[in-house]
């Protein structure tokens, strides 16, 4: 690894901090959307024994909606900021030293898109970036068997767990979906509904958590891993040649 091949990485903290403030702002909805629909459970409860009025009603479904478009339209500024950082944490992995990488930065953005296939391969790929990312990891990834060694690494707990609150997350979300799209919903059903909601907004809350430490850990990783390769450079003699191969 060079000096040069160090200083062609972009940094990611920009990408970073987008993603990161979207997420908080995602975790803030979730708090208002988990308050509303224990509101709306308790006014379809007193709904049964006909004691809500139609102002009441009106009053809830136009709060409902508004925190529910708030949230849809910062979902998508967080996905299209997630994928942005991720596609350039990966990209940097061969300037940081990463070599034989089993996926391309392509697969940071297009693993989520592959039906099937993106129950795994973003995974897949987050595993990767975090043992390309890690600084203790520099040495280790210089080494002839580096490549090899990395690849064998198993998976670290906040790579897990971020993906296991994401898939049971998406997984929620497209029940909700298909319920809220059914017609005709009696009272038992929109109760039914509004509880996986206020469920869904409460597994965001350590879905979020997760994510930001993730994106922060990997962020700085990755700064402290060039600096740690520029300190390995200037301590090689004049004129000689330090490569990763």
């Amino acid at each position: 690894m060079s000096t040069q091949s160090v200083a062609s990485i972009v940094a990611a903290d920009g990408r970073a901090r987008w993603t990161n403030g979207l997420l908080i702002a995602t975790l803030v909805l979730s708090a208002v959307g988990i308050i509303s629909g224990l509101l709306q459970i308790e006014l379809l409860s007193r709904a049964a024994t006909g004691g809500v009025s139609e102002a009441e009603a009106a009053a809830n479904d136009a709060r409902q909606q508004l925190i529910g478009s708030l949230q849809f339209i910062v979902y998508l500024g967080t996905v299209v900021a997630f994928l942005t950082w991720f596609h350039r944490v990966h990209k940097n992995l061969p300037a940081l030293g990463g070599r034989d990488l089993l996926y391309t930065p392509g697969w940071a953005v297009g693993g989520f898109f592959v039906p099937f296939l993106n129950l795994v391969r973003p995974f897949q790929v987050m595993r990767e970036v975090w043992h390309g990312s890690d600084p203790s990891g520099v040495e280790r990834d210089a080494g002839s068997s580096g490549p090899s060694m990395r690849n064998q690494l198993g998976t670290p707990a906040l790579v897990g767990w971020w993906w296991a609150l994401f898939l049971i997350s998406g997984f929620l979300g497209n029940i909700i979906m298909r319920m809220g799209f059914s017609e005709n919903q009696t009272l038992d059903e929109l109760q039914a509904l509004s509880g996986l909601l206020v469920f869904s907004d409460l597994l965001d809350i350590p879905a979020v958590i997760m994510a930001v430490r993730l994106v922060s850990r990997i962020t700085g990783w990755q700064a402290r891993r060039a600096q740690r390769i520029g300190q390995i450079d200037s301590q090689l003699p004049s004129g000689s040649v330090h490569t990763s191969g």
